[in-house]
Formats: structure tokens, C-alpha cells, sequence
């Protein structure tokens, strides 16, 4: 039922885009489904998604889309009211795989009722954490932190002060592979469904591609192109 979804949102933007964006609070809580496309670009992407829900009745309430040029890649997010769609969710991956085959779709399905759950990554300077974590106190960003991750101590006090599960997991050259294995099972353990770089100043390896990155730092360090890339799963 699941594939890839990357998404990097470059520059000090990226704070804003969550708080008004899918994991903002809704002021009423909607009985709604979201899917997740990422898949090559090419004509009749819109059309095909739009018709098969059609076809079954939804009818959508929001509906955003991107083609990267460059990478060539096609991405979009569709949510629509369950009230009245005629397909039960649990018969949604069997319906929707013909379409998913025909233009090599990678997607995920989530109810919008469900807080996904966001783990943080960030290394000494503590503006975005701060700012990320005063939203999601206040009620702005609608998921779960279950878990803050660092390659430096001088953050702990802020989790600690929200009340968030706070690592410290330094990295250098030598052991980056171990310890990305080690963050990669705690994602795992948490039940993470993406992570924020509050500015992680480490470049992610192709091994968390399955994570939805989205990018807080102002300035990313040497390889940002190279990261951005695998997060988009280029």
C-alpha cells in the first residue's frame, strides 16, 4: 500500500509551510483520507488520480501538486470527504493499483484524523527547534514528537523543557554508518512517519529516503544538492 514519499522544502520557509500546510491544526476536525503520489512526470497524472476517485464517489476538498523539472518527478497530495466515497480503505490498495502500475506511482494513504508522528533532527542552534516546538505546544502543528535526535548536547534543556525524548547521538566520519543505523531503528521503534532538519547539519544518507525530510535550515551544509536528490528519491 506504501511507497516512497520525500519531500524537502528548502530555506527558513519551511516552518511556515508546516503550520499552514497538512500538519497544521484543522479548525474542525474533517472525516477525511489523504493520498500521497510521488511518481515520473508526464501528462494525464491529475487526470487519472481525479477520475479514479470520481469514479468512486469522493469528492475532493484539497488538492495540491509539483513537477520537479529537473529531477522529473511528479508530486501531489489529494484529500477527500469519506462521507459518500463508496470504496472501503481497506479495498483502496487493491482498486487503486492499476493506476498506481500504469504510471509507476509510489503512495502512501493516511486518514487526516491520524496525528502523524514527527521526529526532530537538529545540531547546535536552537531557533527552528524552538520555533517548531512553540507551534506544536500551541496547538499550530497537528502531530505527535515522540523524539528529538542530536549530533550535539547544547539543545537538550529545550526538549526537556517540552517534555520531548531528547538523544544525543554524536556523529563523525568514522562512525556515521553505525550511527545512522542506530537513528534509523529509533525511528523505527517510535513509529516515525517523518522528520523535520531543524538545522541537522549532517547530510542524510540514501538510507532515509523512505522518510518524508522537510528542511528547516536556512543554510544546508556541502552536499545539499546531493541530499535534496535522495530525499526527492532521485
Amino acid at each position: 500500500m506504501t511507497g516512497e514519499w520525500c519531500s524537502l522544502v528548502p530555506g527558513p520557509q519551511a516552518i511556515i509551510a508546516l503550520s499552514q500546510g497538512p500538519y497544521s491544526m484543522p479548525s474542525i476536525m474533517r472525516n477525511t483520507a489523504v493520498l500521497l503520489v510521488s511518481c515520473p512526470d508526464r501528462k494525464g497524472l491529475v487526470a487519472a488520480i481525479a477520475n479514479f476517485l470520481y469514479q468512486h464517489e469522493a469528492n475532493i476538498v484539497h488538492a495540491d501538486q509539483h513537477q520537479d523539472s529537473e529531477a522529473g518527478l511528479f508530486l501531489m497530495r489529494v484529500e477527500w470527504d469519506l462521507e459518500g466515497f463508496d470504496l472501503g480503505l481497506h479495498r483502496f490498495e487493491e482498486a487503486f493499483a492499476p493506476v498506481a502500475a500504469q504510471y509507476d506511482m509510489r503512495w502512501d494513504l493516511k486518514l487526516a484524523s491520524v496525528k502523524p508522528r514527527m521526529a526532530i533532527f537538529v545540531s547546535r542552534f536552537d531557533h527552528c527547534l524552538a520555533d517548531l516546538l512553540y507551534r506544536w505546544h500551541a496547538g499550530e502543528l497537528y502531530c505527535e514528537i515522540p523524539l528529538i535526535i542530536s549530533n550535539h548536547p547544547d539543545t537538550h534543556w529545550l526538549a526537556e523543557a517540552y517534555e520531548v525524548p531528547f538523544r544525543y547521538m554524536p556523529v563523525t566520519r568514522e562512525t556515521k554508518p553505525e550511527v545512522e543505523a542506530a537513528q534509523l531503528a529509533l525511528l523505527k521503534a517510535h513509529h516515525v512517519d517523518f522528520i523535520v532538519l531543524a538545522r541537522y547539519m549532517q547530510v542524510l544518507s540514501a538510507d532515509f529516503k523512505l522518510c518524508i525530510v522537510l528542511s528547516v535550515n536556512s543554510v544546508l551544509p556541502a552536499g545539499r544538492q546531493d541530499c535534496r536528490a535522495r530525499c526527492e528519491g532521485a
